[in-house]
Formats: C-alpha cells, sequence, structure tokens
C-alpha cells in the first residue's frame, strides 16, 4: 500500500508524540506564496502551552527541525525563543477576541520585504486562572491562515496582566539582529509598518540615545501638562522623553538591560520608579500602578538618557493618510467603553522615500514638550 506524504508525515509526528517527544517540528517556510501550500497544524502542552502552523509546498523534500513554536519559559521570567528571526510581531491579548480578530487581519497584508517574519500571539489569563476560549479561536485561525510566515500562540500559564506581557514576552539574545514590534490587540497596522521600522532602525542602528521606535503618530501628549506633542514641520521624526506604547520596537540591547534591571527592582518592596513632575507618576500614585508600567520604562530611559524615536510624518507631509498604525481605543484597563474608533483608512498603503529622509541631527524633546537644545 502506498502512502499519502501527507499521511506519512502526520504519523511521523504522531509515533514523535508516542515516544514522549517534547517537540513540535517546524517545516521551514517558503517566502513564495503564490505556491500550492498544504497545512499542518500542531498542538503541544508545555510550562507555555503553545498552538502552531506551518505551511509547505507539495512534492518537496522538508527539513525537519526542532519546534520553533514549543518554549521552555518560566512565568516571571523575561522568554527567549528558540529561533531568530529579521521580525518578530508579538501580539498581546486577553479577553477580546473581536477586538484581536481585527488586529489580525491587517497582519495579513503586511509587507515582509522578503525577510524572516514570524507571530506571536501572547494570551493572558484573568486571576481566577481562566483563558478566554473565544481569544484562543481567533488566534488558532490566524496561525493556521497566515502566509508570511510561522505563527505561534501562547497562552500564560498564570496571570500576567499588562506588566508581564510587556516585559517578559521578548527576551532578545545578545547582540542579536532581530526586531520585535510589540502591539496590544486593539492597534492595527499599516501594510508599510515593516519598510518603515527597517529604514529607520537602519539609519539610526548605532545611536546611543534612542531606546526604542515608535509607529505611534496619533495623540501623542506631552507627560507635563498633558497637552498634544507635535514634532518639527521639517523633520519626518522625533525623539522624545516620553514613549509610545502604540505598537514599539524597543532597542534589542537596551531592552534585554532594562528587563534585567526591572527584574533586579521589582525585588526592593520600597522602590518606586518615580519620575518627576509627569503625570504617569501621579498615576501611580494615585494607586493605578499595576496598569502603568510604562512608568518603569520611562524611569530606566530617564536615569539612562535614553529617548524614544517617534514617527512625524503628519506634520512633515500634511497628510493624513501616513499613519504607520492606530489605535481602535476598544473597552479595556485603559479605556471604559468602546469608542467606535476607526482610523484604519488613513493607514499608509502607499510608500516615498521622503518619508525615510532622515535630518543629520535629530531633535529632541522633554516631558513638557520644550525641544532639548
Amino acid at each position: 500500500m502506498k502512502l499519502n506524504p501527507r499521511c506519512v508525515c502526520l504519523i511521523t509526528l504522531y509515533m514523535a508524540g508516542l515516544l514522549g517527544s517534547v517537540f513540535i517540528y517546524n517545516v521551514y517556510v517558503s517566502k513564495r506564496e503564490d505556491l500550492p501550500t498544504e497545512t499542518v497544524s500542531i498542538v503541544s502542552g508545555n510550562s507555555i502551552h503553545t498552538t502552531s502552523a506551518y505551511h509547505f509546498k507539495r512534492n518537496v523534500s522538508v527539513m525537519l527541525d526542532k519546534s520553533l513554536c514549543q518554549i521552555q519559559c518560566q512565568h516571571g521570567h523575561p522568554c527567549e525563543y528558540p529561533d531568530e528571526l529579521d521580525f518578530r510581531i508579538i501580539v498581546l491579548t486577553f479577553n477580546r477576541p473581536e477586538s484581536l480578530r481585527k488586529c489580525l487581519h491587517h497582519l495579513h497584508d503586511l509587507d515582509t520585504l522578503g525577510d524572516r517574519v514570524g507571530v506571536d500571539i501572547w494570551i493572558d489569563r484573568d486571576k481566577k486562572g481562566h483563558v478566554d476560549n473565544a481569544t484562543i479561536q481567533i488566534a488558532n485561525k490566524f496561525a493556521l491562515d497566515w502566509r508570511k510566515g510561522r505563527a505561534c500562540v501562547h497562552i500564560q500559564t498564570k496571570h500576567a496582566y499588562i506588566t508581564g506581557q510587556w516585559i517578559d514576552t521578548w527576551r532578545p539574545k545578545p547582540d542579536t539582529k532581530e526586531l520585535a514590534l510589540i502591539l496590544e490587540d486593539d492597534i492595527d497596522l499599516s501594510p508599510l509598518a515593516y519598510k518603515w521600522v527597517k529604514a529607520v532602525r537602519g539609519h539610526y542602528a548605532g545611536a546611543t540615545d534612542i531606546a526604542g521606535y515608535t509607529l505611534k503618530m496619533e495623540n501623542v501628549m506631552t507627560y507635563i501638562g498633558w497637552r498634544p506633542l507635535r514634532g518639527p514641520k521639517a523633520d519626518p521624526v522625533f525623539l522624545n522623553a516620553g514613549f509610545g506604547p502604540w505598537g514599539f520596537v524597543p532597542d534589542p540591547d537596551f531592552w534585554r538591560s532594562f528587563q534585567d534591571w526591572y527584574h533586579r527592582q521589582r525585588e526592593d518592596p520600597d522602590f518606586r520608579p518615580y519620575v518627576p513632575r509627569i503625570t504617569l507618576t501621579k498615576w501611580y500614585k494615585e494607586g493605578k500602578g499595576d496598569s502603568v508600567w510604562e512608568l518603569w520604562f520611562v524611569y530606566y530611559c530617564f536615569v539612562q538618557k535614553r529617548y524614544t524615536l517617534f514617527p512625524n510624518l503628519l506634520q512633515y507631509t500634511g497628510k493624513r493618510d501616513v499613519l504607520l498604525d492606530t489605535n481602535r481605543m476598544e473597552k479595556g484597563l485603559h479605556f471604559g467603553k468602546n469608542s467606535n474608533r476607526d482610523m484604519s483608512r488613513f493607514l499608509m498603503t502607499t510608500w516615498s522615500n521622503q518619508y525615510v529622509k532622515f535630518p543629520g541631527k535629530i531633535r529632541i524633546y522633554y516631558y513638557d514638550g520644550k525641544e532639548i537644545k
């Protein structure tokens, strides 16, 4: 009897499971999206539960490797992945399945420039350890459908809250070239977001005063006075002492050092990451500490004299349809009700090299919105 190659593959994987293997085998992904594919979905449990999906060409010999989704990560510790990519997208979610669906829908249109790109979806549990099944279903469906690389779904073993989701879901390897974009599930991404990230990182990779790169252009506020901050009309980017969590790409080495510092400081019950006069400090003192995780990062940047690079294309071009991402402001931790806000029609879909005509000297703005000379 002649077995179908697909059956042989599945039987092999099944037998590996019977033998107690802790690995899910990865099939390398072709960057040719126009080729016919078959889909294999493999589910396995671990200290962090994962689901993975891979796509491969028919009638082509494939190379099997250890699982790129089956990770060994401990709650409360930064998670390092076995693979190294050019661009990793970390999607943070909890119990908003429809919001997650919208967020993931935009990733199908992302221009990956032929690079190695992967998606890691992290689903948090509530304080009682429950996880939202509808959210899992949306994430698993995306993992099966996505054709631009490998996609993994990770379920936290305990309640990580927003702080653990942000800080511990990407541990850069030392001296890595990999970049990671961290998104919450109410963010919609431009198809050209990675093209901009790759260009800005290529230009500023050696800068010692940059903590990372945000995609945020809407609702950029000063941290002192809480009023709109607008960059210079002459430049497509600027540096800001404030932070942009609506789609953030950390500098890998700096993020790694921040994680080390953060986990040491959390052991000190008397330490508070207060930055003088800024609004985040006020919120923290009002008892919102767990919901303003970014104060820890802002404090570390304050001490280390690092700044976040912001795109300034709204001011620079005078156009509306140049957004690299947009926030739907869904009901959740930060917003009390759904805003029904949809600015996706203003996401950038047409590229111009003017967008990356970076200045020789980049302007820096302090928490109060004043330029640092």
